[in-house]
């Protein structure tokens, strides 16, 4: 896992700079020798790579391709040349999301699958010791469209949010339904309703997008028991 001691730059639930200086002044930003073949990579991997992808995390392990921290090194990638990049339980340890998120959109291809799986910020694994930010929905609104440029700053394209991946706790769909209420407004309103989620964007990147164009909403999809039994639920945006 990538872990850093390093302050959230949060303030009363709005983004701001102070704290986390713009990766282009950081003088610790450097990238090394560029590698080339790679077009799926995997950043965080520890002990456990997916299959078929490139792995970066700050510690060596046998399944690891390179050491690197990917919070104040640049990745050693050409700009548009990666098709997938997924991040499993890593982004929670992380602090300098302006900068991660800059080097993502500069070797993503244009239309790339940007797969994000952190545990759900509402949930009991999600505030253990050592998370730094506990991701929910309001995260990825701020980081998609409503203060995109915050975190992308003036590079030319933005991340569309598709879809989320929802790890229920196990029979809380029957047991909200006997108590007659929604999962939309658990989600919304209750703790431990989901364990893990994923966020899949993707990247769209072209000189006429200055900033993202406006709200999105994503499709969800519902799982028990991670991620592959599937379940159907009444939430409005769960869809095939």
């Amino acid at each position: 896992m990538l872990v850093k001691y390093l302050a959230p730059f949060y303030t009363e639930g709005m983004p701001t700079g102070k704290s986390n200086p713009s990766p282009s002044t950081k003088k610790n930003s450097k990238r090394s020798k560029l590698i080339k073949g790679v077009t799926k990579l995997e950043l965080g991997c520890g002990n456990v790579k997916r299959k078929g992808f490139f792995g970066i995390d700050i510690l060596p392990s046998p399944v690891v391709d390179l050491v690197l921290d990917i919070e104040t090194h640049k990745l050693p990638f050409a700009d548009s040349s990666i098709d997938h990049i997924y991040t499993s339980h890593t982004f929670e340890h992380l602090t300098e999301y302006r900068f991660v998120l800059q080097e993502i959109m500069r070797v993503a291809k244009p239309n790339a699958l940007v797969e994000i799986w952190t545990p759900y910020g509402k949930s009991n694994d999600g505030m253990l010791f050592g998370h730094f930010t506990f991701l929910s929905e309001t995260s990825f609104k701020h980081i998609c469209f409503e203060y995109d440029r915050f975190y992308l700053e003036e590079i030319e394209g933005y991340l569309l949010w598709e879809k989320s991946h929802y790890n229920l706790f196990p029979g809380i769909v029957e047991q909200l339904k006997a108590m007659k209420i929604p999962l939309d407004f658990a989600l919304d309103h209750l703790f431990n309703i989901a364990l893990e989620w994923g966020v899949f964007l993707r990247v769209k990147k072209s000189p006429r997008y200055k900033k993202a164009p406006g709200p999105q909403y994503p499709k969800s999809v519902f799982y028990y028991g991670g991620r592959k039994e599937r379940i159907k639920t009444n939430h409005p945006a769960d869809v095939d």
